[in-house]
């Protein structure tokens, strides 16, 4: 189901009870961009906290332009998907008025998938979060958008409006009505706010309403009735604040309902939803982590659950790409793979996916490929090693508590740990790192040199610590005992598994320190014992 912002208060609804009825919820993003500069780009030396400050700078100028959201509900033995694809676009109200980047190869690659521009631009949903809320709701009720605020408006309409006004005004009777700004079809709902509050401050005497058609119309009433429906009306202007907070409405009913959230590779994603939906990131990424698993207690990541299934090396042969796994589990082969696998269908109203149309990095399409792969990958984890003959139907409680290590447990790409874990300290060891050192003055290191060098063996990033030395992260154990193998016997340079207290630059001069100070206060103690007995 495509939702935007022309049809999202009718089927607002509907994506609260489908949330809600859901036994998980799977979620995708597409957004403006990935990386700030060479300095936010990903790298095997990152620690969490490095990692977590570059994405934290990447987000903070980048925005969400897509998201998809796929609730699975179990009903009669099968799983039903309701699927809901979303264009997104920053509200611009008052002192809320976002500024994001784009990164052109992001748009690049949306283009290729056919993305639509028009749709996201014209048509995208509101949202702003908590922070951003609080800003509009302190703006309405101070009625500071009448207050000689800069608006965004068009200043001689208004005036051109009032002018009208003042003339019929001085004619009307109390009780007369009078239409003074048709609706063409294109023009905002705040506008109206803004033209209602600048009548309403400029004549004492007039109340003015939207009818339904959205056109203003201005009634003459008495000075006394004026006062009584004033006491009587809410001052939050509802409607208008709904439409401007727009997606973070789906965002609480997230929240308030703690569904399992599932993604693939996800960390990007709900760094994302986070700073646009909830709050700004905070600086540090134990407070991220905490709230993050406040909000949303369970997540469930299924790139961690895909690479451990390759390890396991399966008869499936797929890789753990989100594609790749879909293409795989959606085969024959891959749903027969375990007997009994679950069945998944889309839900009646959920038609636009179901003519099995491949809609790749459509949010949307994207949310439901991972919500079927995370259920074809719970049950080949809760059966594989169990006798045909003893498998049956599984309740989805079962899938949660066979799948209990991947709870929380939020995939690294490139990092120095393989994953993250959002309910706790993340105690993975540390990718292996090669230490080189050039073995004559003539040959000097050079970090695009190795890496270029190297790569042929696996994933590498080279840190230098001076032209002589060098320290090599490698993506796995594999390609650290390749390094070390292939250039034993090398005469430019000698290349070992790197050992903090041999390789470190500052192990060797503490040890020496260490030596000295030692060494220090045992001529001190022997010169005292001798004093002493003298």
């Amino acid at each position: 189901m495509e939702v935007d912002k022309n049809n999202f208060e009718e089927y607002l609804p509907k994506i609260e009870e489908s949330i809600s009825k859901a036994d998980f919820v799977a979620i995708d993003t597409e957004f403006t961009g990935l990386n700030l500069n060479n300095e936010t780009k990903n790298s095997l030396f990152d620690t969490i906290e490095e990692r977590y400050n570059k994405h934290r700078r990447s987000v903070q100028q980048f925005t969400i332009s897509q998201i998809g959201i796929s609730a699975f509900v179990k009903e009669n033995e099968r799983y039903v998907a309701h699927s809901y694809n979303m264009y997104l676009f920053p509200a611009s109200f008052g002192p809320v008025d976002v500024r994001f980047m784009v990164q052109a190869s992001s748009y690049e690659f949306q283009r290729r998938y056919d993305f639509d521009f028009n749709k996201y631009v014209y048509s995208g949903i509101s949202f702003m979060n908590e922070e951003q809320e609080k800003q509009v709701k302190t703006f309405i009720k101070r009625k500071e958008i009448t207050a000689g605020v800069e608006r965004d408006v068009d200043e001689n309409l208004v005036q051109d409006v009032c002018s009208e006004v003042a003339e019929w005004y001085s004619r009307a009777a109390v009780g007369d009505s009078h239409t003074v700004l048709k609706n063409d079809g294109t023009r905002k709902l705040k506008y109206n706010y803004v033209f209602e509050n600048e009548i309403k401050n400029r004549y004492g005497d007039v109340w003015t309403s939207t009818d339904n058609d959205r056109n203003i119309v201005v009634t003459k009433i008495t000075h006394e009735e004026k006062a009584e429906r004033e006491n009587k009306q809410k001052a939050d202007s509802s409607e208008l604040f709904n439409s401007l907070i727009g997606f973070r409405r789906v965002f609480l009913a997230l929240v308030k309902h703690q569904k399992p959230l599932i993604g693939h590779n996800m960390l990007l994603d709900l760094l994302l939803i986070f700073d646009k939906f909830h709050k700004p990131l905070p600086a540090h990424y134990k407070d991220f982590q905490e709230e993050i698993h406040r909000i949303f207690p369970l997540i469930i990541d299924t790139k961690s659950i895909a690479t451990h299934l390759i390890k396991k090396k399966l008869d499936l042969r797929f890789n753990s790409t989100l594609g790749g796994l879909y293409h795989v589990f959606r085969s024959a082969a891959g749903q027969n793979f375990v007997i009994h696998s679950p069945v998944i269908a889309h839900g009646e109203d959920f038609t636009i996916y179901s003519n099995e149309t491949y809609l790749p990095h459509e949010a949307g399409y994207d949310a439901y490929m991972c919500g079927y792969c995370f259920l074809r990958m719970c049950h080949i984890l809760t059966f594989s090693d169990v006798k045909s003959t003893e498998v049956v139907p599984c309740t989805f409680s079962r899938y949660l508590n066979e799948i209990k290590p991947f709870h929380n447990k939020i995939n690294m790409i490139r990092a120095s740990i393989n994953s993250l874990d959002l309910s706790g300290s993340s105690k993975e060891p540390q990718r292996p790192l090669v230490f080189v050192q050039s073995k004559t003055a003539s040959f000097q290191l050079s970090a695009y040199k190795l890496a270029k060098e190297f790569s042929k063996f696996g994933t590498v990033d080279i840190k230098l610590q001076s032209k002589s030395r060098a320290l090599v992260a490698t993506g796995n154990i594999y390609c650290a005992r390749d390094l070390v193998k292939f250039y034993k016997n090398d005469k430019r340079m000698s290349v070992h598994h790197y050992s903090k207290w041999r390789h470190s630059p500052y192990s060797k001069p503490a040890l020496w320190t260490g030596v000295i100070l030692s060494g220090g206060l045992c001529l001190w103690a022997l010169w005292s014992s001798k004093k002493n007995n003298t």
